[in-house]
């Protein structure tokens, strides 16, 4: 007897252990095509699988430390249910169509990093978008595609919670020249941040390695305080199998920057030395990938 047409048929999940994929591969029908990022030198996903663990603050400070390194950046905020990057790069305006009428205009910020955010698109941060999981994906890939970017030398992608559509979304679309994940100095953020890491080799996206937010806190008169405990940092990397970056401590002045739009004023010399570390490995395994013979990914296809 056929099956009845209304009967759940098995769908293959990518599966944490399983053979990797690179983005574009069979994923068992949930596969998407590369997006046409031949404007841009190097795409970096910033990720945690968890919310609470500042990761758009860090994504944000990255943003910034690699502009005023001389590099022309953008950021795609693909957090499309709880996008931030407008507010904390204080560009709240609606974006203005090209000339041309086909494409929109990105942000850009009072420093000159380029952002795209659905915040920006609703013109609202009060309006919830309640949404499913393909119409997440279709946002990702819109503000992308139909963002007119500049040429960019980098472009982060601040990730939302989560190991599901959305990362997938970023993994197979872009397929990324780096992955950093973030973490808190906690065993639960470790314990759920270990997933994000699982994902990201998964897709075999390279991850470059981990950081380790809100690690300290540094008192006016030079007393440091371990406010969530000790730093393991590099416990959690070496638990993860994944390099580790470094730490970055808490920064009493940050939050008010970024509810101001001014999170490019933030610096501290832990950031500044993490951005170095993570821009000369995005430029390793960029040079490598453009090597002729290395074995570099197919070229990259417009999605539609």
């Amino acid at each position: 007897m056929a099956p009845s047409p209304d009967a759940e048929a098995p769908v293959a999940l990518p599966m944490v252990g399983g053979p990797a994929r690179r983005a574009g591969g069979d994923d068992g029908g949930f596969s998407i095509g590369r997006l046409d990022r031949s404007r841009i030198r190097s795409v970096l996903a910033v990720m945690s699988g968890k919310g609470g663990v500042g990761k758009t603050f860090v994504a944000a400070l990255l943003a910034s430390e690699f502009h005023r390194g001389g590099a022309t950046v953008g950021v795609l905020d693909a957090d499309i249910t709880g996008p931030s990057m407008a507010r904390v790069f204080g560009v709240a305006r609606v974006p203005h169509l090209t000339d041309d009428g086909k494409g929109i205009e990105p942000m850009r910020s009072a420093g000159g990093v380029h952002v795209m955010s659905m915040a920006s698109v609703t013109a609202s941060t009060q309006i919830p978008l309640i949404w499913r999981g393909p119409m997440i994906n279709g946002a990702i890939r819109g503000l992308f595609k139909d963002t007119a970017w500049p040429v960019l030398d980098y472009l982060l992608v601040d990730l939302p919670p989560g190991t599901s559509d959305a990362p997938m979304t970023v993994f197979q679309s872009f397929d990324p020249d780096g992955v950093v994940i973030v973490t808190a100095p906690t065993e639960l953020s470790a314990e759920v941040v270990g997933k994000a890491a699982a994902m990201a080799k998964t897709f075999s996206a390279p991850i470059l390695g981990l950081i380790e937010n809100m690690a300290y806190l540094t008192c006016p008169h030079g007393e440091r305080i371990d406010l969530f405990g000790p730093s393991r940092g590099p416990e959690f990397a070496t638990r993860m199998g994944i390099p580790f970056l470094g730490s970055v401590p808490i920064l009493p002045g940050l939050p008010a920057l970024a509810d101001a739009g001014r999170i490019e004023e933030a610096r501290s010399p832990e950031t500044s030395l993490i951005a170095g570390r993570v821009r000369m490995l995005l430029d390793r395994v960029r040079a490598a990938r453009d090597r002729p013979g290395a074995g570099a990914p197919p070229a990259r296809a417009t999605g539609a």
